[in-house]
């Protein structure tokens, strides 16, 4: 529980620590504020007088049936603040606007432009923001910032994408500066599968929960959640699950990952690379991330059709992911799976048959049943996840992680 103090040099801490508790609620009345926060009738007073006089949050309609006066609950003004969260798969650019209330607004996905240059990237979605902002028809002053989720590996507190394997000329990218520079808004940069965690974790109606979450885009990582903490990793950058081996008798593949590797079993371009193994479909461009992602949507279409020489390829790699999920909850011996990123819709018809099944055949310690699900965001996670960080940054009562720029 977060606990305030009635001492005035920490009024904006206090302040801070309401909002947090109206934000995390569907309605609360000032007296339970005054309980769960430990501070007075009186500064709660003041305190929410100021943040209605802001325009964060506001009075609502009292439940019927109550007896006596009812208590007014205090819910979050939707249009007070608003962040957006943008996610950069080398295949597919989401971004989503998000209101206070933590839901989104509007949302976009386009092609990851091809640029060999990352500025050209950087000037696109520059536009893209701008182009939402105005769509939505908000007050731009009310925007609090822009969140990046990206693939690693990162540094975050300079702000920059170090050498991401599937992104090539994106080496020491001032990523965080440069967009700070092309949009006027503060910047953060997250990783995209801790995003996506953060996203998934918003979502749950659990008071408690914890969960790995496996992140299926242009590549694969993973990330994890415990008692309601995304756990981050002493660089930010934990989750590097690829060359995990789940079937060391796997096909060689001609291309870069781990032979019998958790990526080889799932990521579009070793699918890819499968289906064209066995006639098919054509080999597309495995320099260009976008034909191989349509070429895996085609792949995921025809599994879902019906057609067999498809969906073997699809379940024997459900069957390894589950193989590299064992490992991981045994690792980390937590209670739930969830599945998620931009691939996930398009494997899932497959996949969740599947796994939640041979999950539990690898685990190793005396106990009940995982439960493994698809995402509850889908795949604008990582983005929405980056959108929450930035809310996080400026409204929430701790100090973040990140660094903003």
């Amino acid at each position: 529980m977060r606990r305030g103090s009635n001492q005035l040099r920490v009024a904006d801490f206090n302040q801070a620590v309401v909002l947090d508790l109206v934000r995390r609620s569907h309605g609360v009345s000032r007296a339970d504020l005054q309980r769960e926060s430990g501070l007075s009738s009186q500064t709660i007073s003041n305190i929410t007088r100021r943040l209605i006089d802001d325009r964060l949050i506001r009075e609502s309609t009292p439940e019927g049936g109550a007896r006596g006066r009812p208590s007014i609950p205090l819910v979050t003004d939707p249009d007070g603040a608003y962040s957006v969260g943008v996610h950069i798969d080398p295949a597919r650019l989401i971004i989503v606007l998000l209101g206070l209330d933590g839901e989104v607004r509007l949302g976009r996905q386009d092609h990851t432009p091809q640029a060999t240059n990352p500025s050209e990237v950087t000037a696109f979605i520059a536009d893209a923001v701008s182009g939402l902002i105005t769509e939505a028809g908000i007050d731009r002053a009310r925007v609090l910032g822009l969140g990046i989720a990206a693939p690693g590996p990162l540094d975050v507190d300079a702000g920059l994408l170090l050498d991401p394997p599937q992104l090539p000329n994106w080496r020491n990218v001032r990523l965080r500066t440069d967009l700070h520079e092309a949009t006027g808004l503060p910047v953060l940069l997250d990783k995209d599968v801790t995003a996506a965690a953060t996203a998934e974790l918003r979502s749950s109606p659990q008071s408690s929960t914890s969960f790995v979450f496996l992140y299926l885009g242009s590549g694969v990582g993973a990330s994890v959640v415990l008692d309601n903490q995304v756990i981050r990793g002493t660089t930010n950058n934990v989750g590097e699950v690829g060359d995990l081996v789940v079937d060391p008798d796997a096909e060689q593949l001609e291309w870069s990952g781990r032979r019998g590797g958790l990526a080889a079993a799932c990521v579009p371009e070793a699918l890819v690379l499968q289906a064209a193994r066995v006639g098919l479909m054509p080999l597309p461009n495995l320099n260009d991330y976008v034909a191989v992602d349509d070429a895996c949507s085609t792949l995921c279409t025809l599994a879902s059709a019906g057609d067999a020489v498809a969906f073997r390829i699809l379940e024997r790699a459900a069957r390894r992911v589950a193989v590299g999920l064992g490992v991981l909850v045994n690792l980390l011996d937590v209670p739930r799976v969830v599945l998620g990123g931009p691939l996930w819709d398009r494997l899932s018809s497959v996949f969740l048959p599947v796994i939640p099944g041979l999950v539990d055949r690898e685990l190793v310690a005396a106990r009940e049943e995982v439960l493994v699900q698809g995402s509850a965001v889908g795949d604008q996670a990582a983005a929405q996840g980056a959108a929450e960080l930035v809310m996080d940054h400026f409204l929430a009562p701790r100090a973040s992680a990140l660094m903003v720029g």
